[in-house]
C-alpha cells in the first residue's frame, strides 16, 4: 500500500465531502450539541448523574471527559450514518469504475475512505472540544483553564470511537445487503448490542469490551465520589449517562464534588488501542468483501458510447403500416384522476418488497387479529410501525432516485397532482399495518386508540415525504424513525409515542402531532415546488 497515495486520496475525498451544505449543517448541529452537553445545575435535563443527586464539578477535567464521552456516543449513534455511503457514491457516479482501472489497490482505496470519514468525524469532535472550553467559562463552577486536561480525553476516548464508526461505515458499504436501508437498521441494533457489551451498568465489567470508554469513566468517577463522601457511595450501575429530559429536574440542584480527571492506566490505554486495532481489522475485512466496482455503472467518459448487440437489426416500420396521426388518437379525458395517482403510488411503494417482508407483515396482522387486545397494544402494535420503514423512506425522493423527475415534473400541476398521492399512499400503508387492531378498536369503542394510530400514520408519511423531498435520500428518515420508534412505541414514552396507543396521549400531544403533520406536509410541498422550478 502506497501511504502517500492513500493520504492524497483521503484528502481529496475529505475536501469533496466537506464542501457541501450538508457538512455545514452537521457542524452547526455539533456546535449546538457541544454547548448542550454541559447543562447548568438546575436545568430541565441532565447528561450525567449519580444516584439522582451527584455529579462532578464542571472543571477542566470533567468538562473535557464528559464532552469527549458524549461526542463518542453521538458518533456511534449518528456519526456512522453521516459518513456511510462514500464507497456507494463512487459506485453510483461512475468514479469507482475509473479508480478500478488504476493502480489503486483495494485496501489502499478503502483505507483512504476510512481516513476521510475519520477526518470528518474528528473535525466535528474539534468543534465539540472548543465548545467545552467555552462552556466551562460560561458555567463558572470552576474557571481554571487546563487545556491538556480538557483535550486529552478527546484523544483517548473519542478517537477510537470515530475510527471504529468510520471503519464500520466502509465495511457496510462493501456488503451488498448492508449498503442501503437494511444496513441502517442493522447498525441501529448493533449499536445497542455494543452498548450492552460495554457493561456500563455491570460492576466489575472489563473495559476491553467497551468501545466508548464509558465504563472506565464511570468507574473512576465513582471512585472519586467515594473518596469525597464515603456515605454517598453507590454501585457504579446507579448512574445515568446521556441526555435525559424531565421537567421535574428544573430547579433541582445536584450535589457536586471535585474530580481530578481520568487516571490512564495501562489497562485503560490498552483497551482504547484494542478498538483502534478492531477498526483496522474491519477495513481489512471490507477489503476481502469489496468487489472493486465490478458491477458499477460505466464512468461518464464511456457512458455516452452506445453498446450494440452485434446481430441486432435497425427497427423499421412494416411496409404498408399506416402512419399514426393526431386524428387517429383517442381523445384525452379530462377530470379528476386522483384515485389513479393514489393507486400508482401504492403500487410503486409496495413494488419490490421481498417475500419475507410480506410474510412478516402477515404475521403482524395475524397477531393483531387473534391476540388479546392488551397484548396487541403492548406487543404487536409497537412493532408494526417498524415494518414499513423502507416503504415510507422512499417517499419524496423516489422520482430522483429512479431518474424520472424531469418527466413527472413536466406534467401539468405536478405538485398538486402527485405529492398528495404520495403522502396518502404512505398513510394507507400505515393504516393497513394496523388494520385488524383498528377494526377491534372501533368495535370496542376505543376511538382514542383508533384516532391515535390514524394520526400516527399521517405523521409518519408526512415526515418521510418531507425528509425525502429535502434530502433526496432515504437515510435521514430511516435513522430518525428508528430512534423515534425505539423511544416512543417500544418504550411507551408519551412525548415520542406517535401512535398514541402504547401511552396515554394528552390534549397537547394530539395538537403537537397534528401540527407537526401539517407543518411537515407544507414543508414537503414547498420543497417540491422548489424542485419543479429548478
Amino acid at each position: 500500500m502506497n501511504a502517500s497515495r492513500t493520504a492524497r486520496l483521503a484528502l481529496g475525498d475529505f475536501l469533496e465531502r466537506t464542501r457541501g451544505t450538508g457538512y455545514l449543517v452537521s457542524m452547526a448541529v455539533m456546535v449546538y450539541l457541544g454547548a448542550g452537553m454541559l447543562p447548568a445545575n438546575g436545568s430541565s435535563y441532565r447528561t450525567f448523574v449519580m444516584s439522582e443527586v451527584y455529579r462532578p464539578v464542571y472543571g477542566a477535567a470533567w468538562v473535557g471527559t464528559l464532552s469527549a464521552l458524549l461526542t463518542g456516543l453521538y458518533f456511534m449513534m449518528v456519526g456512522h450514518y453521516l459518513v456511510k455511503g462514500s464507497v456507494e457514491r463512487d459506485r453510483r457516479t461512475g468514479v469507482g469504475a475509473v479508480l478500478a482501472a488504476t493502480r489503486v489497490g483495494r485496501i489502499e482505496y478503502l483505507a483512504s475512505k476510512t481516513l476521510s470519514s475519520f477526518a470528518i468525524l474528528m473535525s466535528m469532535a474539534a468543534v465539540s472540544a472548543v465548545a467545552a472550553l467555552v462552556t466551562q467559562q460560561l458555567l463558572g463552577e470552576d474557571r481554571r483553564v487546563d487545556v491538556l486536561a480538557t483535550l486529552l480525553p478527546f484523544v483517548l476516548l473519542t478517537v477510537p470511537v470515530a475510527l471504529f464508526a468510520a471503519a464500520s461505515a466502509v465495511l457496510f458499504d462493501c456488503v451488498p445487503l448492508l449498503r442501503g436501508g437494511l444496513g441502517n437498521v442493522v447498525w441501529f441494533f448493533a449499536f445497542g448490542m455494543l452498548m450492552m457489551m460495554g457493561g456500563l451498568d455491570t460492576p466489575g465489567a472489563s473495559p476491553w469490551r467497551d468501545v466508548t470508554g464509558a465504563h472506565t469513566v464511570t468507574t473512576q468517577v465513582f471512585e472519586g465520589l467515594k473518596a469525597f463522601d464515603p456515605s454517598a457511595a453507590t454501585k457504579p450501575g446507579d448512574m445515568n449517562v446521556g441526555v435525559n429530559v424531565n421537567p421535574k429536574y428544573r430547579g433541582v440542584l445536584l450535589s457536586t464534588f471535585p474530580w481530578k480527571g481520568l487516571a490512564w492506566t495501562a489497562e485503560a490505554v490498552g483497551s482504547r488501542i484494542l478498538w483502534c486495532a478492531i477498526a483496522a481489522s474491519l477495513v481489512g475485512l471490507a477489503g476481502v468483501l469489496f468487489d472493486r466496482f465490478e458491477n458499477a455503472p460505466r464512468s461518464p467518459l464511456t457512458r455516452g458510447v452506445p453498446l450494440r448487440w452485434p446481430f441486432a437489426r435497425p427497427a423499421r416500420r412494416p411496409e404498408g403500416a399506416p402512419a399514426v396521426t393526431a386524428a387517429t388518437l383517442s381523445p384525452a379525458r379530462r377530470g379528476p384522476a386522483f384515485l389513479g395517482v393514489l393507486r400508482a403510488e401504492l403500487l410503486l411503494a409496495l413494488h419490490g418488497q421481498t417475500w419475507w417482508w410480506w410474510g412478516g407483515a402477515l404475521v403482524l396482522l395475524g397477531g393483531q387479529l387473534f391476540a388479546p387486545i392488551a397484548h396487541v397494544k403492548a406487543g404487536w402494535l409497537p412493532v408494526a410501525p417498524f415494518w414499513p420503514v423502507f416503504v415510507w423512506s422512499a417517499a419524496g425522493q423516489r422520482e430522483r432516485r429512479d431518474g424520472v423527475a424531469s418527466v413527472l415534473f413536466s406534467c401539468a400541476r405536478p405538485v398538486a397532482r402527485l405529492l398528495p398521492g404520495a403522502w396518502l399512499a404512505g398513510v394507507c400503508v400505515g393504516l393497513a399495518m394496523g388494520a385488524p387492531a383498528l377494526v377491534r378498536f372501533a368495535l370496542a369503542g376505543d376511538f382514542a386508540s383508533f384516532g391515535g394510530w390514524a394520526l400516527g400514520a399521517a405523521f409518519a408519511s408526512a415526515l418521510a415525504t418531507a425528509l425525502g423531498v429535502w434530502s433526496g435520500s432515504s437515510r435521514f428518515f430511516e435513522v430518525l424513525w428508528l430512534f423515534l420508534w425505539y423511544m416512543g412505541p417500544m418504550h411507551a414514552v408519551p412525548l415520542f409515542d406517535y401512535t398514541g396507543v402504547t401511552a396515554a396521549r394528552s390534549g397537547p400531544l394530539w395538537s403537537l402531532y397534528a401540527g407537526l403533520t401539517v407543518a411537515l406536509f407544507v414543508a414537503a410541498w414547498a420543497g417540491r415546488e422548489r424542485q419543479v422550478r429548478a
